[in-house]
């Protein structure tokens, strides 16, 4: 069965795997996040049965795909500033305060921060969802179907966050948002070979320059009008990537 359906099984084990703490500890009348390393148990697991040692060595092989060309690094760590910047300033000329900068981060704390992000969320989430899930959908979808597939799976996998790190007013904005970036993420794929690695550092980017450094700018206010400034420039930059021809590349 696993070796007939390989994306589902993965699929229901990345979350399995995932939301086992968020389980336990609601039947605790608790709360607590998803595992990010749920995804990469799940490939290893699936790609180790479905392609025995062959599949395994394929996968992490995309950890470690670096030569890619300068420009795509470029993309993966400048893309996710400017866009997350280019909404700060959309969000203040919409009438949203000022960000404090007395919570800006130090250069120390982004990069603790970054190397953590990196080390842990972006390698077990990217693993599964770029690593594993996107390849196997594109064997039968083009690469906006197969985007379009796995933004809402991705978007529900991160329902233990909703109403704690994911305030309601802002989870439309943030479902919005999660769209174009699956989008974005396979266009970067496909254009580096199959790269993990730019996947990894796309997302910690992500991660790092909005919940680790510009978000909290916002926390006395203007933080909902700054999710949907960054969720509108996300739709804007897709649209221009896709009108360019950017998913036209089929995956390697």
């Amino acid at each position: 069965m696993i070796k007939r359906h390989p994306l589902l099984v993965f699929f229901v084990l990345a979350f399995l795997l995932s939301w086992y703490p968020w389980l336990i500890a609601l039947a605790r009348h608790t709360t607590t996040g998803p595992n990010p390393l749920g995804p990469m148990a799940a490939a290893l697991i699936v790609a180790g049965i479905v392609g025995r040692g062959a599949g395994v060595k394929e996968l992490l092989g995309r950890l470690v795909r670096a030569r890619v060309g300068w420009s795509w690094y470029a993309v993966a760590l400048l893309l996710p500033v400017v866009v997350c910047g280019t909404a700060a300033a959309i969000a203040v000329l919409l009438g949203a305060p000022r960000p404090d900068l007395t919570h800006l981060p130090t250069w120390r704390e982004v990069v603790n921060r970054f190397v953590f992000i990196l080390l842990f969320i972006g390698l077990g989430e990217e693993t599964g969802w770029r690593g594993f899930a996107l390849p196997q959908l594109q064997r039968h979808h083009s690469p906006m179907v197969a985007s379009l597939i796995l933004a809402p799976i991705w978007a529900l996998w991160h329902l233990p966050l909703m109403g704690t790190e994911f305030a309601p007013p802002i989870i439309p904005a943030f479902l919005i948002a999660i769209v174009p970036a699956t989008v974005l993420a396979t266009w970067i794929f496909n254009h580096t070979r199959g790269s993990v690695l730019l996947q990894m550092l796309f997302h910690t980017t992500v991660n790092t320059v909005t919940a680790g450094a510009v978000f909290p700018l916002f926390a006395q206010g203007g933080s909902t009008a700054l999710w949907y400034a960054y969720a509108g420039v996300w739709v804007l930059v897709t649209v221009v990537v896709v009108r360019a021809g950017g998913l036209r590349k089929l995956t390697v």
